[in-house]
């Protein structure tokens, strides 16, 4: 599909170090004024989930792999909504079933990063708004996976607009081989580790039902995805988050005095370029870019799409993101120092 890559470019002469800076700063562009315009549930969600198939060091999906992610997507949360529509007021019955299937997509690596949080939003979210509303979470059903579609659509455009250089076969296998964990002791130990950070908050989710707090059940949801998590790596994601609140605010006020559509435009793009712009180099300090992108993106998409008072809530959110962070963290301290490592 994408073997004469430099037939399908339509961005000629951009030096090849460029490239993968300037897709992801206007694909990210491009997929938050989509889910701006359209405005479906929780549409703020798929520019954020999508930037993890831009990101450095991703190739593009082959035409297999974009249906397969789309039809795994489409299947996991058909079936979310099936047992929440009918077990979500059997908490007995319920909680242990998501557990499992929670379990399962942290233990298999069959499935690659970008798939497993799709999946984990879509399991996670689901019952919370269905104890809200069935037709709400059949309506982000709908919606889900629509956006699921339009991320794995626009990514190609992207990548046939802003290609890499020519990737062999053996190559692409060998970076997704390189990203697998085979050892299936060690699997198990992680994802054990992981649902005991992440059931805690579901089940403060369900039996408070936190529904004014979905940002804390999401980044948890996307931390917990990370392999390693120590005091030095979860100190520098509260600078990295905490930063692109900070720019959310900015591009608030902003929007307050000019609430103008060209104007949220030119904000995000100019967010995404300085944010790429770093992300993109050697620096140290360049992950922490990619975290405060989310996070600004996430915020400012969630402020744009809100009936709530935008004012009030926005440094709320950047609290709950604050808080989601600080309890991974402890989480996984707690898990670190009470580890159980697997026989050799």
């Amino acid at each position: 599909m994408y073997a004469n890559k430099k037939a399908l470019s339509l961005i000629p002469n951009i030096e090849q170090e460029y490239v993968p800076l300037f897709r992801y700063a206007f694909g990210s562009t491009l997929l938050m004024c989509i889910a701006m315009t359209f405005v479906w549930d929780m549409a703020y969600l798929t520019p954020v989930l999508a930037l993890s198939f831009i990101a450095p060091g991703t190739t593009v999906p082959s035409f297999k792999k974009g249906i397969l992610f789309v039809i795994t997507i489409a299947i996991t949360t058909f079936i979310g909504f099936v047992f929440t529509k009918f077990f979500i007021h059997m908490k007995l019955v319920f909680i242990p079933i998501q557990t499992l299937a929670i379990f399962g997509i942290f233990y298999t690596n069959k499935l690659n990063a970008q798939v497993k949080v799709f999946m984990l939003i879509s399991l996670l979210l689901i019952p919370l708004l269905g104890m809200q509303s069935i037709k709400i979470a059949h309506a982000f059903m709908v919606t889900f996976i629509t956006g699921a579609c339009i991320t794995i659509v626009l990514v190609w455009l992207m990548f046939a607009l802003f290609p890499d250089k020519d990737i062999s076969a053996n190559e692409i296998k060998s970076i997704s081989k390189a990203n697998q964990n085979n050892d299936e002791k060690e699997r198990f130990y992680r994802s054990l580790e992981k649902i005991f950070i992440v059931l805690p908050i579901v089940l403060c989710f369900f039996f408070f039902q936190w529904t004014g707090a979905v940002l804390v059940l999401i980044f948890v949801a996307i931390l917990s995805m990370q392999e390693t998590f120590n005091l030095k790596s979860g100190f520098a994601m509260i600078i990295g988050n905490l930063g692109g609140g900070i720019l959310a605010i900015i591009a608030f006020q902003i929007l307050t005095m000019v609430p103008f559509y060209p104007m949220l435009i030119c904000i995000i793009a100019l967010g995404s370029l300085f944010c790429a712009s770093h992300l993109f180099s050697n620096k140290k300090i360049a992950p922490l870019y990619g975290m405060g992108f989310s996070t600004f993106l996430l915020i400012t998409g969630q402020f744009l799409t809100s009936t709530d008072d935008a004012s009030a809530n926005v440094w709320i959110r950047v609290f709950q993101i604050m808080t989601a962070i600080a309890y991974v963290l402890i989480a996984f301290s707690i898990s670190k120092a009470f580890k159980i490592k697997p026989n050799s």
